[in-house]
């Protein structure tokens, strides 16, 4: 059976191949199921990149086993990130226009498309939120939303290609960012450890698969939290990963790399659990777009987990492609060292690219990743 996934589709396509019995089974054909005067040369030698993959020869495997017909579905390790956007008052303009702008080509790239993202900006506020407050946010309720962070996300976790426009729609409201706002950037980290986050967002705390939170701000907590915010963002960025499995990267919406912001953002990563210990600093919308690519690529998986492909399955008897080319299994296979895919885990459940494979699926110029079960594995 071929398994097919379109990066840009978002979705798995599977779609059944029979394999017929003589494909793998023993024979007196020495050439591997290719007919006799068969030309199977490219000429030169090199194999023409536009030709249609009729020409791959899966393994002959030297017994009377026929090719097994079991239906097999798999799906990338899933990877969620809530994005904690500052929306406060220095947010205004210029800072607005590059992240924004930034954070929907984050979320338009194919190679993040079966990512899942969700969207909490702070203080509190949803589209229309602050429209009646005068221009001194003098009345009591502007006063007390201006450090809100206790309403769930504007945005819930979703597959990308679900939350992206609602992301996208909150951040293109036009009274955000608005001048009633402070940064609760303690208070707002803290909702996800010690708050309601488990109750309101419990797809972020969830056992399977990869967690993240993204905080994105231009400025420290002002006027919203009483103590010492680097140690307070500290433990809290400390409890999300060891209590709650869930790790934290910041960036700062400045080019500078000292003072109070980047005291705070330092303080959450350093303690992230992310391979990034200082936060990133950006201090324009390019400095931004390259931010958000570089952590993106990060965490986006290689990992692969089979859907219960059944008690017939036979773990040796599998070929996996990139874009029609078939990738040899190698038994070292790690993200960064070899050349191939292996299995993650006694049971066969997941699988893992490794080496170049890899680097091609994180980059996004992968269009296709499809599963052929039934012939000898391919290995190095």
């Amino acid at each position: 059976m071929r398994i097919t996934r379109t990066l840009g589709a978002g979705t798995w396509t599977v779609l059944a191949v029979l394999v017929a019995a003589t494909a793998c089974s023993a024979g007196d054909d020495d050439n591997h199921g290719v007919p006799d005067g068969s030309d199977t040369s490219h000429g030169d030698g090199a194999a023409d990149a536009d030709a249609p993959r009729d020409d791959i020869v899966i393994p002959d495997t030297g017994d009377d086993n026929v090719c097994d017909e079991q239906d097999f579905a798999f799906h990338h390790e899933i990877v969620r990130i809530m994005i904690l956007l500052d929306q406060s008052n220095s947010m205004r303009g210029a800072n607005w226009t590059a992240v924004t702008t930034a954070l929907e080509g984050l979320l338009s790239d194919p190679a993040v498309d079966d990512m899942y993202f969700g969207l909490d900006a702070f203080p509190d506020g949803s589209p229309g939120h602050w429209e009646g407050c005068p221009a001194l946010c003098a009345t009591v309720a502007c006063m007390n939303d201006s450090c809100g962070y206790q309403d769930p996300p504007q945005v819930p976790i979703d597959i990308g290609s679900v939350s992206r426009e609602q992301i996208v729609a909150h951040m293109g409201d036009p009274f955000y960012p608005h001048f009633c706002a402070n940064t609760p950037l303690v208070n707002q980290v803290d909702y996800y450890d010690t708050g309601a986050g488990p109750t309101d967002v419990p797809l972020l705390y969830s056992d399977e698969g990869d967690n993240y939170i993204l905080v994105v701000s231009d400025g420290e907590d002002a006027n919203c939290f009483e103590g010492d915010p680097v140690s307070a963002l500290a433990t809290h960025a400390e409890s999300l990963r060891t209590t709650h499995g869930i790790r934290s990267f910041a960036i700062g919406i400045t080019g500078v790399t000292t003072g109070a912001l980047a005291e705070q953002l330092n303080a959450i990563a350093a303690h992230g659990g992310t391979a990034f210990t200082t936060f990133l600093p950006a201090g324009d919308a390019a400095a931004l777009t390259d931010a958000l690519a570089t952590i993106a690529s990060s965490v986006i998986t290689c990992e692969y987990v089979l859907d219960d492909p059944g008690p017939m399955a036979d773990p040796g008897l599998v070929n996996f492609y990139l874009d029609g080319d078939p990738v040899p299994r190698d038994p070292d296979c790690t993200e960064d060292v070899g050349a191939g895919w292996d299995w993650v885990d006694a049971e066969h459940t997941t699988v893992r690219f490794c080496g170049d494979y890899c680097t091609r699926i994180r980059s996004g110029t992968i269009g296709e990743i499809s599963a052929m079960f039934g012939c000898t594995t391919i290995i190095i």
